[in-house]
């Protein structure tokens, strides 16, 4: 019975010595994925970036709210009868630095998408689920949702205005009313609403 075991462990010690070269041998190989992979990958990285210029603007706009809000404070410094010819000028810098900067990050958003997108996609899925993944979203039913999305998004937007914002607007007005205090000034007119009472911005 001892001899038996010891055979046994011996041919088990093998296998798994056997098993963890061929563990070891195995990135060597997924690091070369086939002909028809790579295609695949292609073709996925094309659809992610297939509204590149879409992607492109919601970057370069989003520290454009931020400074928006550091403007339009600023403005109530600047002369009333000067406030216009301001504003104007201001918005034409912000549309100078947009018409810029959107091709330049779209450009960029072409550019590193392949070895970004590529590698994630080559390393976290293998070849029959890229093709079920292109098959989705060359669908019909992927293109629909995707068209309906950016509405669903506004009518949720509308809907938590409309439930939360004057909750929010409450509180914000008490947010700046202290900060105001801990700075020492003098708390502004309470009928100035806040920016979230805002409704959201015309479907065009």
């Amino acid at each position: 019975m001892n001899l038996i075991n010891k055979h046994t462990l011996a041919a088990l010690a093998l296998a798994a010595c056997a098993g963890l070269a061929n563990a070891q041998a195995t990135p060597a190989s997924a690091a070369a994925p086939t002909a028809a992979k790579k295609d695949l990958i292609a073709k996925l990285i094309a659809i992610q970036t297939g509204n590149a210029e879409g992607l492109a603007k919601t970057l370069v706009a989003a520290p454009l709210g931020p400074m928006g809000q550091e403007v339009r404070i600023a403005m109530q410094q600047v002369p009333v009868e000067k406030r216009e010819a301001v504003g104007k000028a201001i918005d034409a810098e912000v549309k100078k630095f947009g018409d810029e900067s959107v091709p330049l990050v779209k450009e960029r958003i072409v550019k590193v998408a392949p070895e970004v997108i590529g590698k994630s996609l080559d390393e976290k899925f293998n070849e029959d689920e890229l093709r079920q993944l292109v098959a989705w979203l060359e669908s019909p039913l992927a293109k629909k949702f995707d068209a309906v999305s950016p509405e669903m998004g506004r009518a949720l937007q509308e809907r938590l205005l409309a439930d939360m914002g004057p909750t929010l607007n409450t509180k914000l007005s008490t947010l700046r009313n202290n900060i105001v205090k801990h700075l020492g000034l003098t708390p502004p007119p309470q009928s100035a609403a806040p920016a979230t009472a805002n409704k959201p911005a015309a479907k065009k």
